[in-house]
């Protein structure tokens, strides 16, 4: 008797516990989550902007993972870990994605990131809008403008 109410306290707070735990593998993209297809990239301090609607650059977010991808196979994928607080997109540790060679992580900047409207090699973005269809970030240099796909 004495047993099962041990086992009736010790079972429920195992419980929470274990509830409570976040692992690495947790879904932190929130709206975020899914491919997003780059259509514009728009400079914060100029009237210059780029039309990339007919291109095929792309940006994934799973779990707390991000990959760019320019899907004609031209151009370098990159991974980032990201972070979502309130209106702030963080993205840190910067890998090239390559399946066959091995990832390379990132240690300067590299100009294919431009591609992707990425202008310094750990940026910081305010999330301007987001719903079902739309996204826009700004990192105070450009404001890029994104259809979810």
């Amino acid at each position: 008797m004495k047993r099962i109410k041990i086992l009736s306290l010790i079972l429920p707070l195992l419980a929470l516990l274990f509830s409570s735990c976040s692992l690495e593998t947790d879904n932190d993209a929130g709206k975020m989550e899914g491919m997003w297809h780059l259509v514009k990239i728009e400079s914060v301090t100029s009237a210059a902007s780029e039309e990339l609607s007919e291109q095929v650059i792309f940006w994934s977010f799973q779990a707390k993972l991000l990959q760019m991808e320019d899907k004609t196979g031209q151009h370098y994928s990159y991974l980032y870990r990201f972070r979502i607080d309130n209106d702030q997109l963080t993205l840190t540790a910067p890998y090239q994605f390559d399946r066959k060679n091995g990832d390379r992580p990132l240690t300067v900047y590299e100009s294919t990131l431009g591609l992707y409207g990425i202008k310094s090699i750990t940026p910081v973005f305010r999330i301007e809008k987001i719903d079902r269809r739309n996204m826009i970030l700004n990192d105070g240099v450009v404001r890029l403008y994104f259809d979810k796909f």
